[in-house]
């Protein structure tokens, strides 16, 4: 757990030292609801049943710069083979770079959702407040295999087009129900069905995390 911490704090220090990753982010986010906003003259329930895609567009996005931008930075310093010669378990490492991964990319989704809401003309209800738990989910599921399979493309030539390649088809259902999930509650009251998703999301987030974590000691062998 020392050594996860670590890595934690290393990767947070050098990212609110430079804050490239989350201004790029927030920047490249921000364009996206611009240029929709304005490309769609729509009633604002047509938009509201956009908005949901948009919003989820930017963040993974966004994250996947995120997770490129994770493990260039251990490959530019000649970390990584240091990490796979520590006398540690390879999953610390793992959770460690998992944490580091959530944690900007939750700080980037709470920097450009204030935007999301005036941008698309929300109304601010207690309803809003479920968005937290499918946001958290959602990006939880990501993070978890962005992050082994980031570890596995920064051996390669074409990092970020092998990253898209490898994560894009096993993590889209963790996208198509975030995105179903925040549909209902910009859109509708609660439906008995939203519980049932989101425990499903949450199910594919123990499941990606866990396989993760046990299979990053042969990551970093290769």
């Amino acid at each position: 757990m020392r050594a996860a911490l670590a890595i934690l704090k290393k990767d947070l220090r050098i990212e609110f030292r430079s804050k490239d990753s989350i201004m790029a982010m927030w920047i490249f986010s921000l364009l996206i609801f611009v240029i929709f906003n304005f490309t769609f003259e729509v009633s604002r329930l047509v938009m509201l049943e956009i908005a949901p895609g948009l919003l989820w567009v930017a963040f993974i996005f966004a994250g996947m710069f995120g997770l490129n931008h994770s493990f260039a930075i251990e490959r530019e310093g000649g970390n990584l083979r240091a990490m796979a010669l520590m006398p540690i378990d390879g999953g610390q490492i793992y959770f460690g770079k998992f944490l580091s991964a959530t944690i900007i990319m939750l700080i980037f989704e709470i920097l450009i959702f204030p935007i999301f809401i005036i941008f698309y003309d929300l109304q601010l209800t207690m309803q809003i407040f479920m968005l937290i738990p499918v946001i958290l989910a959602g990006t939880i599921g990501f993070t978890s295999l962005g992050t082994i399979l980031s570890a596995v493309a920064v051996h390669t030539r074409n990092q970020q087009i092998l990253l898209s390649l490898l994560l894009w088809p096993l993590v889209s259902p963790i996208i198509i129900w975030s995105v179903t999930l925040t549909g209902m509650v910009l859109t509708s009251g609660i439906p008995d069905v939203f519980y049932s998703l989101l425990i499903r999301v949450a199910a594919f987030d123990i499941i990606f995390f866990t396989i993760s974590y046990l299979l990053f000691d042969f990551i970093l062998e290769d």
